[in-house]
């Protein structure tokens, strides 16, 4: 297989996951975020586990990081907005929680009062990735809010508007060059709970 073949491979499982808001909070601070991705990490129904993908320039990072804690919400489709409000700008600049409504979970992290679902985890483990960090978490509390279909990254790109697709092409650019620097440098230290 070539490294073309390769990335086009991994390309699917990226184009066809599905949108996922990130929340979390530390010290008083609340952020939101997409992720980069969330996939299932037991088939232990009774022990629910999730592997999720934090880009380390996120706001939302750090206070994952300190809070060893976040939420995950599956998103609707028709909850076009609440993607560009927590992935085209950083919570650094904005408060993107300001006018969503939210309830404290069980970690302390936000769970969005309008979404598909949400389960709100602690820390478990956690892996270096360069640009990236993935977290093993466990599932504390969750629940379906208003069901119907999930929106996926597909989805996304087919129904939002022309220039908020310019606009993310163009905030991805430059993630990717920031991530180009850090891709290979890994720290393989144990992560310690």
């Amino acid at each position: 297989m070539s490294e073309e073949e390769g990335s086009s491979v991994s390309g699917v499982f990226w184009s066809l996951s599905p949108v996922v808001a990130i929340t979390s909070s530390w010290q008083g601070r609340v952020n939101a975020q997409i992720a980069v991705t969330v996939v299932t990490a037991s088939i232990v129904h009774s022990i629910p586990r999730l592997l999720v993908g934090i880009w380390k320039g996120n706001y939302t990072h750090e206070l994952i990081i300190n809070s060893r804690a976040l939420a995950v919400h599956l998103l609707r489709r028709d909850q076009l907005e609440v993607v560009k409000n927590f992935g085209f700008y950083t919570g650094r600049d904005r408060e993107k929680l300001r006018s969503v409504s939210y309830d404290k979970g069980v970690t302390g992290s936000p769970i969005l009062r309008d979404a598909h679902s949400y389960a709100d985890c602690r820390v478990i483990n956690a892996m270096d990735g360069g640009d990236m960090t993935a977290f093993l978490v466990t599932v504390l509390d969750g629940g379906i809010l208003s069901g119907g279909e999930w929106m996926t990254l597909d989805y996304f790109y087919y129904a939002a508007p022309p220039e908020w697709i310019s606009e993310y092409g163009e905030k991805l650019s430059r993630s990717v060059a920031l991530s180009l620097e850090r891709i290979h440098k890994i720290d393989y230290t144990p992560w310690v709970p």
